[in-house]
């Protein structure tokens, strides 16, 4: 350190300040080193500072730094010694004490003001979906949830949250449950409290108790149609038979179909 200092010294050009703040901010050291490296420059002989008193009477302290030990640098003069002057024999007047004042407290910076963004409300639970959801079923569906304020005031829907739970009732209707049962299963033994959000409890509602959905029964066979009704001219018969049948009463291979029109299938 003592090194870096003296080196960075012998290289200023003469008449630069070379105090501890000046050099501690031109080589980044802390002022504590450079106040030691100067002192151990000063113990090896390698600097000499002295207090002169320049023509204003002010007091200033000359450095001189020596490339080596008691030696001055070359080009420079080795400095006076500073003269004594008597003390003058006038002595300032004693001013008074100063009180001292304590400064004012700091005032109390008020809290800030927490900036709360609005939140996004939370997507509603899933409800079951229709397996063929048509339009008459979808609009039967939307009629049930807007008779829900009927039964409670409580149970007031937006308009996007009964397009989400549409499909739910739908799924019920579907499965053959009246309207009149889907809108108990929803609006009775509701809790006594304020309802948050009576979309999510709707939806939590359609989906837990959800009713199974009816057996698959096999429709049943249908009747083959009846066969024609044929007449034959030669012995005046009828009967029923498929087309170009020969009589069984005359074997005429020829009857034609009667006029009178099939029965209706059985029911």
């Amino acid at each position: 350190m003592a090194i870096a200092v003296g080196c960075h010294m012998m290289f200023v050009p003469e008449g630069t300040s070379v105090t501890i703040r000046c050099l501690a901010d031109r080589l980044g050291f802390s002022r504590q080193k450079v106040a030691d490296a100067l002192h151990a420059l000063e113990q090896h002989g390698y600097l000499r500072r002295t207090v002169i008193r320049t023509a204003r009477g002010r007091l200033i302290t000359q450095t001189v730094i020596c490339h080596s030990p008691g030696t001055p640098a070359p080009g420079r003069p080795r400095p006076q010694e500073p003269v004594q002057r008597p003390a003058p024999e006038h002595r300032p007047k004693p001013q008074p004490p100063r009180r001292r004042t304590s400064p004012p407290a700091p005032r109390p910076t008020p809290p800030p003001t927490p900036t709360t963004t609005p939140r996004s409300p939370r997507s509603l639970p899933t409800v079951p979906r229709p397996g063929f959801p048509a339009q008459d079923l979808l609009r039967a569906a939307l009629a049930v949830l807007v008779d829900l304020r009927n039964a409670d005031s409580r149970l007031y829907v937006s308009e996007a949250d009964a397009e989400h739970l549409a499909p739910g009732v739908a799924a019920w209707l579907e499965r053959g449950v009246p309207p009149e049962t889907v809108r108990d299963a929803l609006s009775t033994d509701l809790p006594a409290e304020r309802l948050r959000r009576p979309a999510a409890l709707l939806a939590h509602r359609l989906t837990v108790n959800l009713p199974p959905a009816p057996p698959l029964t096999a429709p049943p066979p249908v009747a083959p149609p009846p066969r024609p009704l044929l007449h034959c001219e030669t012995c005046d018969t009828c009967f029923r038979a498929p087309p170009a049948t020969p009589c069984p009463t005359c074997g005429n291979p020829g009857p034609v179909p009667s006029a009178y029109p099939p029965p209706p299938p059985p029911s």
